[in-house]
């Protein structure tokens, strides 16, 4: 087996392989100019079951890393084919298990003593496998049933290895592709390195189990208890708990199991992870979750977890009550602030793009008419060519464990509403988002960022009119460029009004009364301005134009 060979032929294993996948799908984009767009696209379906199979085959194979990762993407069904999905979920009972001599002898040398002085009954046969360990179920000597955790003897001289492939695959892609401009890889790369770590110390994984568990006692939810005098570094021990794969529909259906109330309840439970506690069970696979017959979840496997800052974890909290509320221009000024995108980017475009993903994927879908699916096509082709979008490092796990979940959910019960099944949990959070200081800053926060956008909008206008690709719809454009100059001039009386208001209401909610009546006054004054630009504006906007078309650009 692969896995036998020497370091070198594994680390070359593993390159090899993302190296043939990677040219195999790029290879299309030169193929596309001599045959017809149906071919390409039956081509590349084939290329979707082939090279699923070739990972999965070659993962099985060598173990360690590899299988964790085609783990990940069988449960992205938002991402890949249902071709590619079939094949990479073998995976989950592919894994193949250590002998139980070799894991006779991790526990024993873990506890310097003879396993039947640990246990009264150890099973030989795993319950469970997995990358870089697995479970066997065991009868302590207070004849309380355990679920035993063993990692793997040599597991990580082999992480070791497949971390070195990894990270050279990554300095391929950096440098012969642009991907690297939009995603921090070394980032991620330094986050999953030290993610794995703490993955292979089963100490931390206990603690990370008892503090999720103290977090989530309001919910539904079996975490098995750990048993600290039977658990080390290398071996956890914890209650042994019995359910249903999480995807064994059949079997759950059986059972009379609410699919749709598993998935909401599962769907609570990480909003209230992430937005409140914080702290977050990064690996929600199959294989991790379980389902008892009356319908509660069980959770397992805390190795990898993740931690969100007060200050991001505020972030989200608004970003998510914009999109339940479908406030999509905050949504907009929200993924600015988190940093995936940039501040540059053209507003217009990426809203309707964000409006029409948002309800396709999480909400309940919008009717497009040809045009304007045509004009979104070609709104995202400008945006994506011209501002990609950002991968902060710091969503790299947030993302994934997000996207795992997405794709159970949906698997439990397609017909989910993300936006409207989410929106009574988060009454509580927008009741508190609406507080009247609250409110305040944040309308000075979104006109900060208007102004600060306007710079780099300014540059991107003249950069295009520069190099010759600025196309001015416009009757006349004397006139267009006076409307121009009226629409900003308008801008910049909104921004002072807005401000003004701002600085108004905070000191009126701050029981500063005289300062806040002339600042009213002033506000009072700037408003009776910006009356009258409007009302300029709507004049100037009202009167006729002869039909004529001016056009600047090449020819």
């Amino acid at each position: 087996m692969l896995k036998q060979r020497s370091g070198l032929a594994r680390f070359l294993t593993v390159i090899g392989l993302f190296l043939k996948i990677f040219l195999a799908f790029y290879s299309l984009k030169y193929k596309k100019f001599w045959h017809k767009r149906a071919w390409i696209e039956s081509k590349k379906e084939e290329l979707y079951v082939s090279q699923a199979h070739r990972f999965r085959i070659t993962a099985v194979e060598l173990g360690g890393l590899l299988i964790k990762l085609g783990q990940f993407f069988s449960t992205r069904v938002d991402v890949l084919p249902q071709s590619s999905i079939r094949e990479l979920a073998y995976l989950q009972d592919e894994i193949q298990p250590v002998s139980f001599s070799e894991i006779k002898m991790v526990i024993e040398e873990e506890f310097s003593t003879e396993l039947n002085h640990i246990f009264a009954v150890f099973n030989e046969k795993p319950i469970a496998s997995a990358s870089l360990g697995q479970v066997h179920k065991a009868l302590l000597n207070n004849d309380r049933l355990a679920a035993v955790k063993i990692l793997r003897p040599g597991i990580e001289e082999l992480v070791k290895i497949d971390l070195r492939a990894i990270k050279k695959v990554i300095d391929f892609i950096k440098r012969f592709t642009s991907w690297g401009t939009f995603i921090d890889f070394d980032a991620i790369y330094e986050e999953f390195y030290i993610t794995i770590q703490d993955e292979m110390n089963y100490l931390k994984e206990g603690k990370n189990a008892e503090t999720i568990a103290g977090n989530s006692k309001k919910f539904d939810i079996i975490i098995p208890e750990i048993i600290w005098e039977y658990t080390t570094r290398r071996v956890l021990t914890m209650e042994y708990v019995e359910g249903i794969k999480i995807t064994d529909y059949e079997e759950l259906k059986k059972a009379q199991v609410d699919l749709h109330a598993v998935a909401k309840n599962l769907l609570k439970i990480y909003i209230e992870q992430i937005l409140v506690d914080g702290f977050y069970h990064a690996d929600p696979h199959p294989g991790n979750l379980f389902v008892t017959p009356e319908g509660k979840l069980i959770m397992v496997d805390f190795g990898m977890v993740g931690s969100i800052s007060p200050e991001l974890r505020d972030t989200l909290v608004k970003l998510v009550i914009s999109m339940v509320k479908r406030d999509y221009v905050n949504v907009i000024a929200y993924l600015k602030n988190i940093g995936f995108l940039r501040y540059d980017i053209e507003n217009e475009a990426v809203t309707r793009a964000i409006e029409v993903f948002l309800e396709q994927v999480l909400g309940s879908g919008t009717d497009l008419s040809d045009m304007d699916l045509k004009n979104l096509l070609n709104d995202l082709e400008k945006l994506l060519y011209e501002q990609p979008f950002q991968v902060p490092a710091n969503f790299t796990f947030l993302g994934r464990a997000l996207g795992t979940l997405y794709g159970i959910c949906v698997g439990l019960s397609p017909d989910i509403n993300f936006l409207d099944d989410t929106k009574p949990y988060l009454e509580k959070f927008i009741k508190k988002d609406e507080d009247i200081l609250q409110l305040v800053k944040e309308k000075a926060r979104l006109w900060g960022t208007s102004v600060i956008e306007i710079p780099p909008l300014t540059e991107r206008v003249l950069r295009r009119a520069e190099r010759g690709d600025l196309n001015l719809k416009t009757p006349v454009l004397q006139e267009e460029i006076a409307k121009i100059t009226r629409a900003i001039k308008f801008l910049a009386w909104a921004v002072i009004f807005g401000f003004s208001l701002t600085v108004s209401a905070y000191l009126f909610v701050n029981q500063q009364q005289s300062a806040a009546i002339y600042s009213f006054i002033f506000t009072l004054v700037i408003f009776i301005v910006l009356l009258k630009n409007s009302r300029s504006r709507e004049k100037h906007r009202k009167a006729p134009h002869p039909p004529v078309m001016v056009r600047r650009g090449r020819e």
